[in-house]
């Protein structure tokens, strides 16, 4: 009788003991690993920027359109598109750090990182925009913008109707909070009324892209 208890007993101290073991594995937590999203390219299509007045504001961190009134002190955009201008939070446009530079290539397979030297980002100064054109001729303004941005699309009045070229290179910028981003203004729709773009934000603050 003795022996049949004792063996009775092993049983359930085996019991509670795997049963401990068991729990403790349950408790433990289920780690993911995470998705690093910064590494993949996002494209913006077809982006309505057809005003002649109104700039339209982007946050590469957002990925999306944002809502700015006053831009030279709102550092919740980085980039902004007025019909085919072009300008960044930084410089004289905003108190970000934007400034860019046209690495004057055009296969975005080709950028890889940021080269160590031998390159001049630049930042947005103080030039001539069109604000409006109507039947009686061309309105401008002095505005803030960036001219190596601009650039993307070249335009020629000499002969109507205005001709429009895309000139497909890569730019590196960098953003309102410093971190770089690879970015092509590849398509526009309907003239200079529409823009398309693909970007590359680094949030880890990374000079390398994919």
């Amino acid at each position: 009788m003795k022996m049949r208890n004792l063996k009775l007993l092993t049983i359930m101290l085996s019991c509670i003991l795997a049963f401990g073991a068991c729990s403790s594995d349950d408790d433990d937590p289920i780690i993911t690993p995470p998705t690093n999203e910064e590494d993949v390219a996002k494209d913006i299509t077809f982006l309505n920027v057809s005003s002649y007045t109104d700039w339209v504001y982007f946050s590469f961190a957002k990925g999306e359109v944002v809502t700015v009134t006053d831009y030279a002190n709102d550092l919740s955009w980085d980039i902004a598109f007025h019909r085919g201008d072009v300008r960044l939070n930084g410089g004289a446009s905003g108190k970000g750090k934007g400034e860019v530079v046209n690495t004057q290539v055009k296969d975005w397979n080709a950028i890889k990182e940021i080269p160590a030297n031998g390159y001049v980002m630049v930042k947005d100064e103080i030039g001539e925009i069109t604000t409006a054109f109507t039947g009686t001729g061309i309105t401008t303004e002095n505005q803030p913008f960036s001219k190596i941005l601009s650039g993307w699309l070249t335009v020629d009045t000499s002969n109507p109707p205005p001709k429009y070229t895309i000139n497909g290179w890569i730019y590196v910028i960098r953003a309102a909070d410093g971190n770089y981003v690879k970015l092509s203004l590849y398509d526009n729709k309907s003239a200079a009324g529409h823009v398309s773009f693909k970007y590359h934000y680094n949030a880890s603050g990374s000079n390398k892209f994919n």
